[in-house]
């Protein structure tokens, strides 16, 4: 146990490309095992044949992913997935391969018949559903290019290349971004109808009992290899469905489904903070929609930017009555008998309060990540300006023989958010739609101009202190963010027409006033 533990930690310090790299190795060496294995009676040439086409496939789809790799966030957990799905697909296609001849009551089912009934889109459209489009694709040209150093001689490869990649490739595209399972269901149809239409027109069928040139045309035996086709795509559809929830905990990967459920107002983390902390709650969900255009301004994902916005302050569950979004009366506020430092060791440990509440619930890794993360490290200036001044008042006392004892140097450690810095664009876009909306919430009619100069001083601040400099996001990106920022923040808090008393108490409607009335009876 120790050894795998030793090895795990390990495999967390290589890069994405080296996990993804040593994961494919291993599962190149299984599926050269298994030829071994599997073809003791064959001859050396064919064995060699095979293994030969296996490593070079592997080699080969290794060094496209290499060139066309964009930067993405692969740990173990996710690579481990990816190649577990190839080779449970190869080996399915092999085991159902290696069962002819199939004798189905007086027929017997030939090669170009079994082709309708592979999974051609377990692989890639579980992929897609879990780990996105890009990699869905990738699935697919493994499968197609590997499940041929697996098949036997006597199939057909064109036709096999042809609806592996053909159905892979349909399946991906049409099972990214699932935000409801049924989709899953509609991508499964397709995807067997695609294979039917394909496979006639490529004639797998020719000379079997399903499309005879001297028998002539059956119908019965159409609809049953049409059903067929569309049955084994259903069941891999409900196959993928069903077993998510399963990967999803196993692996620690979240769907874009699953996204959405928490993004649920019914969520029990998100009922109590409406109950226990409203005005961090009302915080939120400007956070959130701010987070969302910012994140669709620049590309990034916007469900997961505007979820984390949802959560990234639920620490503050445990003393909401400490933070400024939750006082009544700020004349009253709990920090007004407390030191500087008790107070900045309350707000702080927000952060720490919020990764234990995130854990408990089951959150997904990546919020957890934004609650630790929008903060980065910065610090309590209010506190540490309340420290500072106390500390100058004390010394002052002190010079002059007023007390016995002199003052310790304010310690910033003590002020200071232990980190780390925003890791992700989404992290970046909600440290910074948190730090927006916290400042412009205290400007009672702010202009635009006004608006605009506080984010500009937010986000000059932020790159001057390189808060920003982990999380991917280039100075371009940030002129997007403000922009959308701008916008956001005026259609949230557009001014509204006032409507004086009603005259009469009997009257239904009271006649708004006009700006320049209003603008008079304020003077």
């Amino acid at each position: 146990m120790a050894k795998i533990t030793t090895f795990l930690k390990q495999m967390e310090r290589l890069s994405a490309r080296q996990k993804l790299l040593l994961i494919a190795v291993l599962g190149v060496t299984v599926l050269g095992y298994i030829i071994l294995l599997t073809y003791p009676g064959k001859g050396v040439e064919e064995i060699g044949y095979r293994l030969a086409w296996l490593v070079l496939t592997g080699v080969g789809l290794g060094i496209l992913y290499y060139v066309y790799h964009k930067k993405a966030e692969l740990n173990v957990q996710r690579s481990a997935l990816l190649m577990l799905l190839i080779v449970v697909q190869i080996m399915i296609i092999y085991w159902l391969q290696n069962l002819l001849p199939i004798e189905v009551g007086s027929y017997s089912v030939t090669n170009g018949q079994l082709l309708l009934v592979l999974p051609y889109a377990l692989a890639p459209g579980m992929t897609a559903v879990m780990l996105g489009k890009k990699l869905g694709v990738f699935a697919a040209l493994c499968t197609t290019l590997i499940g041929m150093a697996m098949m036997p001689a006597d199939f057909t490869m064109a036709n096999y290349m042809v609806l592996s990649l053909m159905a892979g490739l349909i399946s991906a595209l049409l099972c990214d971004r699932v935000e409801r399972r049924e989709k899953i269901l509609y991508a499964g149809f397709v995807t067997g109808a695609a294979v039917f239409v394909a496979a006639v027109a490529l004639g797998c069928f020719r000379g079997s009992w399903l499309f005879s040139l001297h028998d002539g045309f059956h119908v019965g035996e159409f609809a049953a290899e049409a059903a067929a086709a569309l049955g084994m795509s259903f069941m891999v559809s409900v196959f993928i469905g069903g077993l998510m929830p399963m990967l999803e905990r196993l692996f620690n990967i979240s769907t874009h489904i699953t996204w959405l459920e928490w993004s649920d107002m019914n969520h029990p983390i998100l009922k109590k903070l409406q109950m226990t902390a409203p005005g961090t709650f009302h915080h939120s969900l400007y956070v959130q929609r701010l987070a969302e255009a910012a994140a669709e301004a620049v590309g990034a994902d916007v469900t997961r930017a505007g979820v984390c916005g949802l959560y990234h302050d639920i620490g503050k569950l445990n003393h909401p009555q400490f933070f400024t979004e939750n006082m009544g009366n700020q004349a009253f506020s709990p920090h007004n008998e407390l030191t500087a430092e008790a107070s900045a060791r309350i707000i702080i440990q927000h952060v720490k309060d919020g990764v234990e509440i995130a854990r408990k619930y089951g959150l997904n890794s990546r919020i957890i990540s934004v609650i630790r993360e929008h903060h980065g490290k910065l610090f309590t200036f209010f506190f540490y300006r309340k420290a500072m001044d106390r500390y100058v008042e004390e010394k002052k006392k002190f010079d002059e023989g007023l007390i016995d004892t002199c003052p310790e140097e304010v310690d910033k450690a003590l002020f200071t958010y232990e980190g780390p810095i925003p890791q992700t664009r989404e992290s970046g876009i909600v440290s910074m739609a948190d730090a927006v909306e916290s400042a412009t919430r205290s400007l009672v009619n702010p202009t635009e101009e006004e608006r605009r100069a506080i984010i500009d001083k937010i986000f000059r601040e932020r790159i001057l202190d390189g808060h920003l400099r982990d999380c991917q996001l280039t100075l371009g990106d940030l002129d997007k963010i403000k922009e959308s920022f701008l916008t956001t923040l005026s259609t949230m808090n557009h001014n509204r027409i006032a409507y004086p008393p009603a005259a009469n108490q009997g009257d239904d409607e009271a006649t708004p006033v006009t700006p320049a009335e209003q603008a008079k009876t304020a003077s």
